[in-house]
């Protein structure tokens, strides 16, 4: 009798699991390696590894569509689906519900050997153009030294563009998100920051450490999905295998 109660326990519970799962569209960038991009047409990176992860045990399943971050951004605004990599900010609070945490980016500022800088301070900026991702924010105090004209950011597309407008000259310093694994990777995506990788320099001390999210506009309604998303994401944690995902990106 007590296997019968269970097995039909169980059974409700699957049945319970299946009728809130959703599949929801997710979208992100599709140029911010190694991180989150698209590799051979399909959606590829940390963060991918990680919502397919999720998917095993939220039940959910998730449409990742990738763009440029600037439209990725304004289509999880009114296009009905969430966004994977979002930053938290004060402004954007009002309007997306966050996940918590899922990786910390460390943005690093690139220059050129012979035209770098001391930075350990925003103020140190002033008076420099740095160019920076199409729709980013770098936290709070940064997007506010940006606002203010304290930081003077020229906006892109792509980390490796980025670089090599820097190359060229066209900037005083770039920030490259994913610290020095991501800054090596951009530099690998392209010959010609190959064949003049030894021009760059990182500075010592990152602008920021960015904590990334996953986030849903207010008005989709869709804290269960996230609550779901946490819970995956604290099991992965307490097993070892978040880190391991983020340990085997850093390679």
């Amino acid at each position: 009798m007590r296997l019968h109660k269970i097995f039909c326990a169980l059974l409700m519970w699957a049945a319970h699991a299946i009728s809130v799962a959703e599949t929801v569209t997710i979208f992100g960038d599709d140029s911010y390696p190694p991180v989150i991009y698209v590799r051979d047409g399909q959606p590829a990176g940390l963060l991918v590894s990680i919502l397919k992860k999720a998917e095993s045990l939220t039940g959910d399943r998730y449409d990742v569509q990738l763009a440029p971050w600037k439209r990725s951004y304004d289509l999880a605004l009114n296009a009905g689906g969430g966004v994977i990599g979002l930053s938290f900010n004060n402004e954007r609070a009002k309007i997306f519900d966050f996940s918590r945490p899922i990786y910390d980016d460390d943005i690093q500022i690139v220059t050129l050997k012979g035209r770098s800088f001391p930075f350990a301070k925003l103020e140190d900026l002033k008076g420099k153009v740095i160019g920076g991702v199409n729709g980013a924010s770098y936290g709070d105090a940064v997007d506010k030294a940006i606002a203010t004209g304290t930081v003077t950011v020229e906006r892109d597309v792509s980390q490796s563009g980025r670089l090599r407008k820097l190359l060229a000259g066209r900037l005083d310093g770039a920030f490259i998100g994913n610290g020095k694994a991501g800054f090596e990777i951009t530099i690998a995506s392209n010959q010609e920051l190959v064949d003049n990788r030894g021009k760059f320099t990182v500075l010592p001390l990152p602008l920021a450490r960015d904590p990334l999210h996953l986030g849903f506009a207010k008005t989709l309604r869709k804290q269960d999905v996230i609550k779901r998303f946490d819970e995956a994401i604290d099991k992965m944690k307490r097993s070892g295998e978040l880190q391991k995902l983020i340990s085997d990106t850093a390679k």
